[in-house]
């Protein structure tokens, strides 16, 4: 079966590659992204534009990072925050609240022209005191796994692939495809 993913990201469509042990297809298409605290609307938005356009089994996959000492903000603003805020202010703030505990989730939103699926991944960790490594993408510097050291920026790349919330989203749509 042809599965599109949505995405300009390389390093996303390789993970993804790795995780379900085959070759996608890619596609790097301008989508609407609605400003939306709901991760899953965000995503069911992006996936039904990017069928559309597609018109064959397409998915996209979402990032959003909760920081508990902000009440959950900035769940699926998470790209605008740190880019806006920096890495480093990010690690301020969890230092002022000396609250440091954060989880990631990845929606991965699949649509096949009958129905629209969800997956859910997540991972709980903590804030480092400063951003630390230059490995990874995105905010990979600031993110620590619960039972892990090392950010995801310290780590090899087959670690932090292994250990992200998306490897859990892209399992279980593994295991539905199944």
């Amino acid at each position: 079966m042809d599965i599109t993913l949505i995405t300009s990201n390389k390093d996303k469509l390789r993970e993804t590659e790795q995780i379900l042990g085959i070759t996608l297809k890619s596609a790097d298409i301008e989508l609407d992204e609605i400003q939306e605290l709901d991760a899953k609307k965000v995503a069911e938005h992006k996936v039904n534009q990017a069928y559309a356009r597609i018109n064959a089994p397409v998915f996209v996959w979402d990032l959003s990072m909760y920081i508990d000492c902000l009440n959950g903000f900035p769940g699926p603003l998470i790209k605008w925050f740190w880019q806006q805020a920096t890495l480093g202010k990010i690690c301020e703030i969890a230092n002022y609240f000396n609250n440091h505990k954060v989880y990631t989730e990845t929606i991965l939103c699949y649509h096949d022209g009958k129905e629209v699926r969800f997956f859910l991944g997540r991972t709980d960790g903590l804030i480092p005191r400063k951003p630390l490594g230059d490995k990874g993408w995105g905010w990979d510097p600031i993110f620590i796994p619960d039972g892990q050291t090392k950010t995801y920026a310290e780590m090899e790349r087959e670690e932090a692939v292994r250990l992200r919330c998306a490897a859990i989203a892209i399992k279980k749509f593994k295991d539905s495809l199944a």
